[in-house]
């Protein structure tokens, strides 16, 4: 099961408030639960995860669902952590800004991210060709091309394409398209 030590044990946290009729503020009161770690495989990919909630969470990632959605925009997400990063996007507040360049961002791993291009550091390799690049996610795309691996196809007119996003701009032209025929109507 690879290099995941079950032995050590998780400790869980939990906060339990009293309420009572009286008018004494509530009381606080922490309390710690073990839990043993039980590894779980899996059972699409066979992935293992050292809690039943983390199995939950990458199960996602194979059934599409996108149980938190922003109540300002309908976006979807599969995690609560990543929804709370997007409200950020609505105050229009970047708090982690570039010195070499001025760019902003909401998270301060973005802010990580984006310096490594003013560096010259490029640590992810694509395997087949030997480019370089500064972020695996720009690789990855990058080694997509080499094996064809095409995932979004067009509705329309049956195109294949490696991102949702570079089907999205495809589909803006079938719009134009559309648009331009109604208009001659």
């Amino acid at each position: 099961m690879g290099d995941i030590d079950v032995s050590e044990p998780i400790e869980v946290k939990c906060e339990i408030i009293e309420i009572s009729d009286e008018d004494d503020p509530p009381q606080k009161k922490k309390r710690k639960r073990t839990v043993q770690k039980k590894p779980q495989a899996c059972p699409t990919c066979g992935k293992v995860f050292l809690t039943g909630y983390e199995l939950r969470k990458h199960n996602r990632t194979h059934t599409g669902e996108r149980p938190y959605m922003c109540s300002l925009c309908g976006k979807t997400y599969t995690q609560p952590g990543h929804l709370s990063i997007h409200a950020l996007s609505h105050t229009g507040v970047k708090n982690f800004n570039c010195t070499e360049c001025g760019a902003a961002f909401y998270r301060k791993a973005d802010l990580d991210r984006h310096e490594k291009i003013h560096t010259g550091v490029k640590p992810y390799q694509c395997e087949i060709c030997a480019k370089s690049f500064t972020q695996k996610n720009n690789m990855l795309m990058h080694y997509k091309t080499h094996v064809g691996d095409k995932p979004h196809e067009c509705v329309v007119c049956g195109k294949r394409f490696i991102t949702k996003s570079k089907l999205t701009l495809h589909s803006r032209k079938h719009d134009k398209d559309k648009k331009r025929k109604n208009d001659y109507l």
